[in-house]
């Protein structure tokens, strides 16, 4: 597995593990109520002579659910809860340094059945050990 896809995995077993109102999956919403999360547009913030790097993931958070405050307490919690740890996984040639909220749970829209619909990101930052 890429350094990428195993952090990625790591951030989203914390977020499994805060026992929201649904488990969060990889990719687009779906029809009925959910937490996903993707890479946005991210890259190397820097390149070392060693070849290792510091990452900066933008990792974008999407929630649906038919009860706004259930909603935005879950989206907020995972901001809450995983940019205060002070322990963070790592794997034999990476480790996540830091998670701060790039963007603060918000309303993008309702949908025409009533459902809400919530948008947030996180910076997962990430160092290499090559």
């Amino acid at each position: 597995m890429t350094i990428i896809n195993a952090a990625m995995e790591a951030v989203i077993n914390l977020i499994d593990g805060l026992g929201l109102f649904a488990l969060i999956t990889r990719g687009a919403l779906g029809t009925g109520e959910g937490l996903v999360c993707e890479v946005g547009p991210s890259g190397p913030d820097e390149v070392y002579m060693d070849k290792n790097q510091y990452i900066i993931l933008d990792f974008t958070i999407n929630g649906k659910h038919a009860n706004l405050q259930t909603l935005s307490d879950d989206m907020n919690r995972i901001h809450q809860e995983l940019t205060m740890l002070h322990e963070y996984p790592s794997g034999d040639d990476w480790n996540i340094v830091d998670i701060t909220t790039l963007t603060e749970p918000q309303i993008i829209g309702r949908e025409d059945n009533n459902v809400w619909l919530m948008a947030s990101a996180l910076n997962v930052k990430i160092e290499t050990k090559l």
